[in-house]
């Protein structure tokens, strides 16, 4: 075949960054291919080699291949930081099957989790730091451990409302460990697993470790079974800091007035309970 030219190939003229292909011949036909798309497609289908790629593509609205793709365990074209649009949200990718056969009596299938891509959007608001709200608690307290919180109480429900309409029977029921009493001094030491659709990390999912978190009484109560990084975490440096918006409340107790955080400046803190310069990026899983 002679004087092929990319332009035949009904390409924009324009230059940029998009249009390197891969063209290919073969008896007589000719096909040109993404480079980008071509590097993407030699990575194995599955979990394994998924979790360890962070592309950041924008997949549109969630739709059936998508569902069919999860389902089945391929993830076929999901990577980590890839991102769904749905009714003005965007929803990014942060870990593959991170819970699967996990819980205490149902184990989970097939999975991806998500989290909004900087916060939590509820029907009415969007739960960044503002300094007015206090989502935590009202008061410098965490009595009842996380599950005592106006957060856990108040606002994870608001958010799994938000979460039905974007994804209706594709949201998830999981089960994760909460923390529900303190001690004296202000060290959780009871807990329990609970089922949920949404909750809010712990340091481990976003540092990999136990940082500011009290484990005076085992770290079960404040970690449970989410006792790995999320792999958003681990491949992309800006999410550890939430791109700089903000910072962002963690599950884990510090005290007994103090909560840990994740902070816009990368590092790991903690804040009274009725902060209001801390914001909600909640996790929850679809299927």
């Amino acid at each position: 075949m002679t004087d092929v030219r990319i332009q035949d190939f009904n390409e924009n003229l324009k230059p940029d960054t998009n249009n390197d292909f891969l063209m290919t011949f073969n008896d007589g036909s000719e096909s040109k291919t993404r480079l980008r798309d071509a590097f993407y497609s030699l990575v194995p289908d599955g979990a394994p080699t998924h979790n360890n790629v962070f592309r950041g593509q924008n997949l549109g609205a969630l739709n059936a291949t998508h569902i069919t793709n999860i389902q089945n365990g391929t993830f076929h074209d999901m990577f980590i930081g890839d991102y769904f649009q749905i009714n003005g949200s965007s929803y990014v990718i942060a870990g593959i099957n991170y819970k699967k056969g996990h819980g205490d009596n149902s184990p989970l299938g097939n999975h991806l989790v998500l989290m909004p891509q900087d916060w939590s959007k509820t029907p009415t608001q969007t739960l960044g730091p503002d300094g007015k709200t206090d989502y935590m608690n009202d008061t410098d307290t965490t009595a009842g451990g996380f599950a005592g919180s106006k957060l856990y109480k108040t606002y994870l429900p608001q958010i799994q409302t938000k979460l039905e309409s974007d994804f209706g029977a594709h949201l998830m029921t999981f089960r994760t460990v909460v923390s529900t009493h303190v001690d004296d001094s202000g060290v959780p030491d009871q807990g329990e697993w609970r089922d949920a659709k949404v909750s809010i990390p712990n340091e481990v999912m976003i540092y990999g470790t136990t940082l500011n978190e009290n484990n005076k009484n085992s770290s079960w109560h404040n970690v449970g079974d989410e006792n790995s990084q999320l792999p958003l975490m681990r491949l992309n440096e800006a999410e550890r800091n939430f791109n700089r918006i903000g910072a962002i409340w963690l599950r884990d107790i510090h005290s007994a007035s103090e909560f840990a955080i994740a902070t816009s400046g990368g590092d790991a803190r903690w804040n009274s309970a009725s902060n209001s310069w801390t914001g909600v990026r909640a996790f929850f899983l679809i299927g």
